[in-house]
């Protein structure tokens, strides 16, 4: 099977934040999740770099618009690497193929009637690079970015427009027969709620009284405005207007993983964007909450950021990307902070999964010569521990796969909890006080380090390295190179292995965070 899976490209003028960072991981985490069950997967991510505050902010930089895009791109390009997140294509809108894919969708466009010339006058987010009517506003404010209200300008021009109009009972139909193009349902009804209210056309081209973007085909005087530029990467990432047989092994994508705040241009202009240009839709939209810190959204607007450089130094980069996927549920909105993620890391990472590995090994290392012992008894408290496995593994799946990160993780820390447990219970420590209670020990050893081996491979899509780290200190394959579903069943460990204890993966925190 092949997937596709793409993020929102993150906006080149933006200094990224721990929200960047978010969005990548949990888009990461579903690639590798899908790949490591054997599918054939594309990653997409990237950086949106044709608007004109970026000729604007080059200017005040004193740099060239070339130049400041890219050193700018580099920067998101870095923290994916940082992040270990593994995209396939990191896709810049300058980038050729791009710019040839998008004047393709756009002539596409002309040549079905769908696009005229238009004066437009309303209101305008320089911050979000959007047009909005007055129903849309809050106060006069734009809805994200209430603190500045200078971003809201009242704007009149001539552009070509997009007859958004004209798709509005397919959009409906497209909702009515497949409820699920958008998620989670909090979502597709905000968007149900848009298809209620009307659509008007939207203006898709802007003035070029700055150089910066796109020509539209055939008018010099005229840019492809930033929004539907940046939409079309997703399908000029796999070859659209430029690569047919690329295009056709990869479209349509199965999931575009996007933030509420542009909702409204992928769940309902983007489709009918791709409909006017006899383009397949993608097969769903999944559109994750907003990350809070002291009360407001996470962004570079609000003034309101966590460094995604410096938390990765502070929690190590395994141990934040499973820290802000479990404290803050894909989605919905969730409330975090450095406090918060020191106690979760110390109670889960430390105390929970790195407490787990460490007494399995070392137990293991004292009492079994630092290999596999046998697990040839099996009592109440084994079968019990493989039956937790067996109901992690179908959890952990079932939530994954519909991007509820929070629980597929919790489903596999319910494991690491049940292994512990599994250890106060036989108390190995005690049984091997008595030679007659060999085989008791053995079987309680084997049956935790068989939950550690599970955990390990449950828990690769989020934290990789350490799974990796796992994986050797068991002596068993990397979870990277090797079919999930040769590895996912209870008892698969081989006695008299041997086993090589590691440092500690999670030493605890005992310091103030400061993010």
């Amino acid at each position: 099977m092949k997937f596709y899976v793409t993020t929102a490209i993150a906006y080149v003028n933006d200094r990224p934040g721990l929200h960047h960072a978010y969005e990548f991981t949990g888009t990461d985490a579903l690639a590798r999740f899908h790949r490591q069950r054997g599918d054939e997967v594309f990653f997409l991510t990237g950086t949106d770099e044709n608007s004109t505050r970026n000729e604007e902010a080059a200017k005040a930089a004193g740099l060239g618009t070339r130049a400041f895009v890219d050193r700018n791109a580099a920067v998101f390009k870095r923290l994916c690497d940082t992040w270990n997140i593994s995209y396939d294509r990191f896709i810049r809108t300058t980038d050729a193929d791009h710019i040839r894919g998008v004047q393709e969708l756009v002539r596409r466009w002309i040549a079905n009637g769908d696009v005229y010339l238009e004066t437009y006058e309303g209101w305008y987010c320089t911050r979000c690079e959007a047009f909005y009517e007055e129903s849309d506003l809050k106060e006069g404010r734009c809805e994200f970015h209430p603190t500045n209200p200078d971003a809201i300008q009242r704007v009149k021009e001539q552009n070509y427009f997009f007859r958004l109009s004209k798709y509005a009972d397919r959009l409906k139909e497209l909702y009515a027969t497949d409820p699920d193009f958008t998620l989670p349902e909090i979502r597709r009804n905000e968007v149900l709620g848009w298809l209620d209210r009307g659509l008007r056309d939207v203006s898709v081209s802007r003035g070029r009284s700055l150089q910066w973007g796109i020509p539209w085909p055939g008018e010099a005087d005229h840019t492809v405005y930033v929004w539907f530029d940046a939409l079309i990467n997703y399908v000029t990432g796999v070859g659209f207007g430029t690569d047919e047989a690329l295009f056709a092994k990869w479209w349509p994508a199965d999931v575009h993983v996007v933030g509420k705040d542009i909702s409204r241009f992928h769940c309902i202009i983007w489709p009918a964007m791709l409909m006017a240009a006899g383009v397949p839709l993608p097969k769903r939209v999944f559109v994750h909450g907003f990350l809070e810190y002291r009360g407001q959204r996470l962004s570079k607007s609000s003034g309101n950021m966590i460094d995604p450089f410096a938390s990765a130094e502070q929690w190590g980069v395994d141990g934040v990307r499973y820290l802000v996927l479990r404290e803050a549920p894909f989605e919905k909105d969730s409330p975090i902070s450095p406090e918060t993620l020191d106690a979760r890391f110390n109670a889960d990472l430390a105390n929970g999964l790195g407490n787990l590995v460490s007494r399995s090994l070392a137990m293991a290392e004292r009492y079994c010569a630092t290999a596999v012992p046998s697990g040839r008894q099996v009592g109440e408290s084994e079968r019990a521990l493989g039956a937790e496995a067996e109901r992690a593994l179908a959890a952990h799946d079932a939530a994954a796969v519909q991007l509820h990160f929070g629980d597929a993780l919790a489903a596999i820390f319910g494991l690491v909890d049940a292994a512990n447990k599994h250890y106060t219970r036989t108390q190995p420590w005690q049984l091997a006080k008595d030679p007659a209670r060999r085989a008791e020990l053995e079987g309680a050893l084997y049956a935790g380090l068989e939950a550690v081996r599970l955990v390990a491979y449950l828990v690769w899509p989020y934290m990789p390295t350490v799974a990796a780290a796992i994986a050797r200190q068991l002596g068993v394959a990397d979870p990277a190179t090797v079919p999930f579903a040769d590895v996912s069943h209870w008892g698969l460990l081989v006695p008299g292995a041997a086993l090589h204890p590691g440092p500690a993966l999670f030493p605890r925190l005992d310091r103030p965070a400061a993010v």
